[in-house]
This record gives C-alpha cells, sequence and structure tokens, in this order.
C-alpha cells in the first residue's frame, strides 16, 4: 500500500502558532483573572504557561520531539548519502530528544535552589542556578555547529540561526530576568507571571521557526521523500533452519 503524505511548511507553522497563540491568551487571562480579580480554580494550572506538567507543556514538548524526528529523517538520508554531516544531524536528533524530555519532566529546574545561590553570593542574573550549565552548552553548542551551519544554504542559515537566538533568548536570558524579578518581589504577582510567559512564548516560538527551517531544508533538499515502513506481524515467528553440520 502507498500512500502519499503532502506537507505545507507554511501550513504547519501556521497551525502551531495557532496553538501558541492560543495557550499565550489563554494564559494571560488566567494571569489577569488571578492577580487582578482574584479569580483562583484549579484548571487553570491547566493552562498556565509557567506551570509544568499540563496543555502548555506537552504541546512544547510535542513541537520539540517533531523537529528530533524530523532532523533523524534528515541524518538517515544523509548518512545514505555518505554526507559528511550525517553525524552533525543525528547528535542533534538526539539532543532535541532529550530536549523533549527534559520539557515534560523539568530536570533543569531542580537546579533552581534559591538557598545554594545566596550562600554562593552569585549575582542577580545567575539566581536559577541553571542557567550557568546552560550558558556552557550554548557555548559548546556554537562553537561545535559552527562548521557545520557554514556549510548550509544562506535560507537555512537563517532560518536556525532565527530559531535558536530566540530559544536561548527566552531559555536563559528570560530565565535570568525572571529569577531576578521572583528573588525582588516574589513570584506571586502579575509582572512576574507576564515575564514568565514571554519566557515560553520565545522558546515556543524559536521551536516554530525551527520546524519551518527543517520543512523548507528538506523541501530544497529532495522534493519527494521516500518514507519506507515496514510493520511486522507480532505473531509471526522466525525460525532457525536446521543445520548439517554435526
Amino acid at each position: 500500500m502507498q500512500i502519499k503524505i503532502s506537507l505545507s511548511p507554511r501550513s504547519i507553522v501556521t497551525y502551531l502558532a495557532l496553538g501558541v497563540l492560543f495557550f499565550t491568551v489563554v494564559s494571560i487571562g488566567i494571569q489577569i483573572c488571578k492577580y487582578v480579580f482574584d479569580y483562583r480554580d484549579g484548571w487553570m494550572k491547566m493552562f498556565n504557561l509557567d506551570r509544568e506538567l499540563n496543555f502548555p507543556t506537552w504541546y512544547s514538548a510535542w513541537m520539540i520531539g517533531f523537529c528530533s524526528i524530523l532532523l533523524q529523517i534528515i541524518a538517515i538520508g544523509k548518512k545514505q548519502q555518505s554526507d559528511r554531516y550525517a553525524a552533525d544531524w543525528k547528535l542533534l536528533s538526539f539532543i532535541f530528544m532529550l530536549m523533549a524530555i527534559d520539557e515534560v519532566l523539568s530536570i533543569h529546574e531542580i537546579l533552581i535552589i534559591p538557598e545554594v545561590s545566596q550562600a554562593l553570593n552569585l549575582p542577580w542574573f545567575l539566581h536559577s542556578m541553571w542557567v550557568i550549565p546552560g550558558t556552557v552548552f550554548v557555548v559548546w553548542f556554537a562553537k561545535r555547529y559552527s562548521k557545520f551551519s557554514r556549510h548550509l544554504p544562506l535560507k537555512s542559515q537563517q532560518h536556525f540561526i532565527s530559531a535558536a537566538c530566540i530559544y536561548v533568548g527566552g531559555a536563559l536570558a528570560m530565565e535570568m530576568i525572571g529569577s531576578h524579578l521572583a528573588q525582588a518581589q516574589g513570584q506571586q504577582n502579575l509582572f512576574y507571571a507576564l515575564v514568565a510567559t514571554a519566557e515560553e512564548v520565545m522558546e515556543m516560538a524559536g521551536i516554530i521557526i525551527f520546524i519551518y527551517g527543517l520543512l523548507y531544508y528538506l523541501s530544497q533538499w529532495t522534493d519527494i521523500l521516500n518514507l519506507q515502513i515496514n510493520i511486522l506481524d507480532p505473531r509471526a515467528k522466525s525460525y532457525r533452519l536446521p543445520s548439517n553440520k554435526k
């Protein structure tokens, strides 16, 4: 059986952006209801961009996972062509898979320990200690993929670099600002909530731009992607032929 699927990068990112817009508007509305009108209800946590294990978290994790799948598809194709950068694409896919897992489990937030940052007398922009290894990773990543990015077409370079800058700007820069506000004014106020919302929106916007960049790269690399999937019958048993050796 042959199934033909046509993908439009512009249509896909439009639908993804509408999802982000929906969660953004709902989250801002929730923050206003919470801090202006003092309306609080349990369902609000499920749409709050500054909360974990809710609908926005799973939506963001799904988009990051989709990036990992697209990167893996490119890596497989590049390997078949004996491309010198096939391993780089594969490593990118692995990194995004870890990012998707972290988005769901929030592993990086284990390092957000205010008492430790105060004891070490860290500057205001390092109150969330996870930004230290995060910054180290960004520096390593930029150095590791500088040569890789230069071999890409100019349009793809623009897509990938723009996506990285927006995502890192939300994940690190806005996190630093938010952690400072949390230390100075606490987290239970509208201003902090809006900064935290902006952080999440920037991260998701960066992922959407990256998805568009990957789909655009695929469209320029090959017009038709032949993807063969073999589904094995779980009831089938493999038998070993008897050996004639004695």
